[in-house]
C-alpha cells in the first residue's frame, strides 16, 4: 500500500485553538478547494489494520483496503479540530481541501461524520461548535442523515461515499 507524501499547506500555521488544545489557523486567505492537509504516514492494508488491533492501536477505515493506525496525538497534521459546519471536506483518503473560502485568522475544521464509518463509536465529549445546525454528541452514524449527505455529497471519505452509494442504490431499486 502506497500512501502519499504528507504534507501541510504553508498557509497553516499550528497554535493554540479557542475550541480545543491546539489547531490550525490560517495565517493567509485560503480559496475553495485548496488543500489543507494531506496524510501519508501511518497507513496500512487489511493485514497490517489486524495486526495493530491485536497490538492495541486505534485504526481507522477510510477505503475498502486503506486503514489508518493510530499515530503520536502530538503531531500538527492531527491538529485539526471539529466543526458541525466546517470548512473543509475529504477529496479522497488521504486528503482535506477547502470547503469554502477560508479567512485570515479562521480556524481549519472538519465534521467528524466525514470519516468515522464504525458506526458503534459515540463521542466521549459533547460538540461545542456554537454552530445552528450542531448536532452535539457526533456518533459513527451521522454520515445516515440525508441532510449531511446532501450537505457533503461526494466528499465523504472513500468508504463512507461508497456507503451512502450501496444505500442510494438500494433505495431505488
Amino acid at each position: 500500500m502506497h500512501a502519499p507524501t504528507t504534507w501541510l499547506n504553508p498557509k497553516i500555521e499550528v497554535t493554540q485553538s479557542s475550541i480545543h488544545g491546539k489547531g490550525m489557523i490560517a495565517s493567509t486567505a485560503i480559496g475553495p478547494g485548496e488543500k489543507i492537509v494531506r496524510w501519508g504516514e501511518g497507513y496500512t492494508d487489511r493485514a497490517g489494520a489486524e495486526e495493530a488491533r491485536r497490538q492495541g492501536k486505534g485504526v481507522m477505515q477510510w477505503d475498502e483496503n486503506i486503514f489508518s493506525c493510530e499515530l503520536s496525538g502530538n503531531d500538527d497534521l492531527y491538529s485539526i479540530n471539529h466543526s458541525c459546519d466546517p470548512n473543509t471536506w475529504m477529496s479522497d483518503a488521504f486528503t482535506l481541501v477547502a470547503r469554502r473560502p477560508i479567512k485570515t485568522g479562521e480556524e481549519i475544521t472538519a465534521d467528524i461524520a466525514l470519516w468515522e464509518a464504525d458506526e458503534e463509536s459515540v463521542s466521549q465529549w459533547m460538540c461545542n461548535c456554537c454552530s445552528t445546525i450542531c448536532r452535539g454528541r457526533i456518533t459513527g452514524r451521522d454520515w445516515r442523515s440525508p441532510e449531511l449527505q446532501v450537505r457533503y455529497h461526494g466528499h465523504f471519505s472513500p468508504l463512507i461515499n461508497k456507503r451512502i452509494s450501496t444505500l442510494s442504490s438500494s433505495v431505488n431499486l
